[in-house]
């Protein structure tokens, strides 16, 4: 299986973190610290807040069964951050699993029929590249 391009750098607060620095490409599959390396590179990548590890779930299967609710709870209130760790998720899944990914953001939808990157669900080489390109 491809690992994700969720990677943790060596400037991650824990010393626990091997050299290893990829997780399985299907978040189904993360164990809690695949979800919590995830988080953190969603985080940087995306620029946004990285949820308290108190509050993530402790397996990918669980991460992908939070609903919007949910995933504002984990976030603490911010519903940016929410929306970006809810979407990168459901993309990687997509993506590793080969269904099609989900409907761009909202605030992004404009910008993914008219831009001129690749399309979301064109490159399955990257899971999240998609994203990346509709949240940028």
């Amino acid at each position: 299986m491809e690992p994700a391009p969720c990677a943790s750098s060596s400037s991650d607060e824990s010393g626990s973190d091997s050299g290893d620095d990829t997780v399985p490409a299907d978040p189904g599959t993360w164990q809690r610290r695949d979800v919590v390396r995830c988080v953190r590179w969603a985080a940087r990548t995306f620029k946004v807040r990285a949820p308290r590890r108190h509050l993530l779930p402790r397996t990918g299967q669980q991460l992908l069964a939070l609903d919007d609710a949910a995933w504002l709870q984990v976030c603490e209130g911010c519903s940016a951050s929410a929306r970006i760790f809810s979407a990168y998720v459901a993309h990687a899944h997509a993506s590793a699993t080969g269904r099609p990914p989900p409907a761009p953001l909202p605030e992004h939808q404009a910008a993914a029929t008219s831009s001129p990157y690749p399309q979301p669900g064109n490159d399955t080489s990257l899971p999240g590249y998609a994203l990346f390109i509709e949240i940028c």
